[in-house]
């Protein structure tokens, strides 16, 4: 017996939208999209290439999809819900980054109003873990299809969680930087990538399948001496470790002002 196939208004045709489509996709995921006229070349090309269908505004795709996606730009986006009548059949899924659910709820009049943050590229490839809050079976079902889904039991811990996002882009600089090092002392390019990438992989691989916490393989890792704790303690001079801290906790202030 086929499943039934639910129908879910994108507000935002952006490159994070374009991300979970081909996520959903590639998964044979129940689902269908409708898409925002914003951003149309984008949209036009996503609509040839997966089958979808272009609303003829906003507020059209409104009308006729019970469950929203919303994936505006931050800057505006709150501004373009206030001018939406929203029935109260919709059911809003957000992950726009530094708006707060209290804030969508206030411009959408909207009770069922649910929270996501997603890495977004590694959705594409059913590997990148989703937050969610409140709890709800069918925002997770939808989710589940683009890697785990972590559910959140307080707005507070999904605020603190979705700092998750900032930490997954830059980790791609984090990256880059130190495959250049290897670069810059004449390893070449793919050789560098390969190595670093490959490094980080195994050890994400195991540290997720062992029991210890990361203090402990730390200790292991780390021996007296040795160059792991030579190079950690230039970085702690260099206060390079305690700044991702603070920085995170920018991010963080930043996101839970946008009331």
């Amino acid at each position: 017996m086929s499943q039934v196939r639910k129908k879910i208004g994108i507000l935002g045709t952006g490159q994070l939208a374009e991300f979970i489509i081909i996520g959903i996709n590639k998964a044979s995921a129940p689902f269908d999209f409708m898409l925002s006229p914003r951003s149309y070349e984008r949209g036009l090309k996503l609509k040839n290439k997966f089958n979808l269908e272009i609303a003829q505004s906003n507020q059209d795709l409104l009308d006729r999809c019970d469950l929203v996606f919303i994936c505006l730009p931050s800057n505006n986006s709150l501004s373009i819900l206030s001018d939406l009548d929203f029935r109260k059949e919709n059911s809003i899924l957000s992950a726009m980054a530094g708006i707060t659910r209290e804030a969508i709820c206030r411009s959408t009049n909207c009770k069922a109003v649910h929270t996501s943050m997603m890495p977004g590229y590694a959705n594409a490839s059913n590997k990148g873990p989703s937050l969610l809050f409140p709890k709800n079976p069918e925002w997770h079902e939808f989710l589940s299809f683009l890697g785990p889904v972590f559910d959140c039991k307080t707005e507070k811990e999904f605020n603190v969680a979705a700092v998750i996002g900032a930490v997954s882009g830059a980790s791609f600089v984090l990256f880059e930087t130190l495959s250049k090092w290897f670069i810059d002392n004449n390893l070449s390019s793919q050789f560098s990538q390969n190595l670093l990438l490959e490094t980080l992989k195994g050890n994400i691989e195991i540290a997720l399948e062992s029991d210890e916490t990361l203090s402990e393989i730390i200790s292991k890792v780390a021996t007296p001496g040795g160059i792991t704790e030579s190079l950690v303690n230039q970085l702690n001079q260099k206060e390079a470790l305690s700044s991702w801290s603070m920085s995170m906790d920018n991010i963080l202030a930043n996101n839970t002002s946008k009331k």
